[in-house]
């Protein structure tokens, strides 16, 4: 893992790589492009299909994942171009090339990849990402890049999950303490991705499983793409004794007013102590879709950027811990221009 070895500050305006501008979205100027924008644009590039990530644009360039998620999830569009491309492939607008990479999120996720062709200078945008094994998706695959514009949400090196084998036999253990009391256990993750991810770990358990109807209908797209998942019916609270249910985090309240039940919360947030009691569940597990600290500088050492930019989560505190290993780092999100006058003097 990269080590400090002091400090060096660059002033970002000298970094000739592609430029790109964080303006209710993250914006490419010269070619016309955004990244992930909330609000509806002319020509967009979407990583995935969670809702903070996609709006209905006018022309939207996904993975085929992704489309089937976002018609799934959204419906059919009314206006506008959904154009699906495969991993790899590449697709050119005006002065530049695109290719779209895993990125170990949820399945179709992808960080995006241009090339500007009058110079070669390359830009790698993560989206959301991981680099761990996935039961349930595509394997991350940074390339190489001049640029990184990367996500931070556990930017902060007390952020380091244990490995998945460990989660899983706390989250079994969990499921039959509670069947042994006479209650239903509820485990609670969104149902995009999280939930398909803790129904595969539920594979081969010997225990009948209900999902809510949003996770049954997203799961359904998953098996299309050849992901295997232990079959569920669907959740009727009437019927639930003797099953472990999966469902939103968002109904755990509903459901335990309708039956026996104790609830754990399957999230990256359960490394914090208080998370249990934030969230108001019995118990709550470290399994999280996003990079944890370390592998957001493993991501660093294999991408080899110019410039690294961040934008999501612990921006400016995982930008300066970057400064500090010598390495030029900005938040797009945050301003860390007095920390950098402070820096100088």
């Amino acid at each position: 893992m990269m080590q400090g070895v002091g400090l060096m500050v660059i002033d970002p305006r000298m970094n000739a790589g592609i430029d790109v501008r964080h303006a209710r979205g993250l914006q490419i100027p010269e070619a016309g492009i955004w990244l992930d924008p909330p609000r509806p644009k002319p020509w967009a590039l979407v990583s995935h299909a969670h809702s903070d990530h996609f709006a209905r644009h006018d022309y939207t360039i996904c993975s085929s994942p992704t489309m089937a998620l976002i018609h799934a999830r959204y419906g059919e569009p009314k206006n506008g171009e959904l154009q699906p491309v495969e991993f790899g492939q590449s697709v050119k607008k005006d002065n530049f090339s695109i290719r779209l990479h895993p990125a170990g999120h949820i399945l179709g996720s992808a960080m995006i990849h241009l090339t500007r062709h009058a110079d070669g200078a390359t830009l790698l945008y993560t989206g959301d990402f991981k680099l761990r094994d996935s039961l349930t998706c595509e394997r991350a695959e940074p390339v190489r890049a001049d640029t990184l514009v990367m996500e931070t949400t556990f930017g902060l090196p007390r952020f380091r999950f244990p490995p998945r084998d460990e989660v899983i036999a706390d989250v079994h253990r969990f499921i039959f303490e509670t069947l042994n009391a006479g209650k239903v256990p509820v485990l609670l993750g969104y149902s995009l991705g999280k939930a398909q991810e803790i129904l595969a770990m539920l594979d081969g358990i010997g225990v009948p499983i209900m999902a809510h109807e949003s996770i049954v209908k997203m799961s359904a797209v998953f098996r299309q793409f050849g992901r295997v998942l232990p079959m569920h019916d669907l959740l009727d609270p009437e019927r639930a004794a003797g099953h472990v249910v999966v469902a939103p985090p968002q109904t755990a309240k509903a459901l335990c007013a309708k039956m026996p039940c104790r609830t754990a919360l399957l999230s990256g947030w359960a490394l914090e102590k208080s998370a249990k009691y934030r969230y108001g569940v019995d118990e709550a597990f470290p399994l999280s879709d996003h990079a944890d600290h370390d592998e957001l500088l493993q991501l660093i050492e294999q991408v080899r950027p110019r410039v690294v930019y961040t934008v999501h989560g612990y921006t400016t505190e995982f930008a300066a811990d970057l400064r500090r290993r010598v390495i030029e780092a900005w938040s797009l999100v945050d301003n860390d221009q007095l920390e950098l006058q402070l820096e100088r003097a």
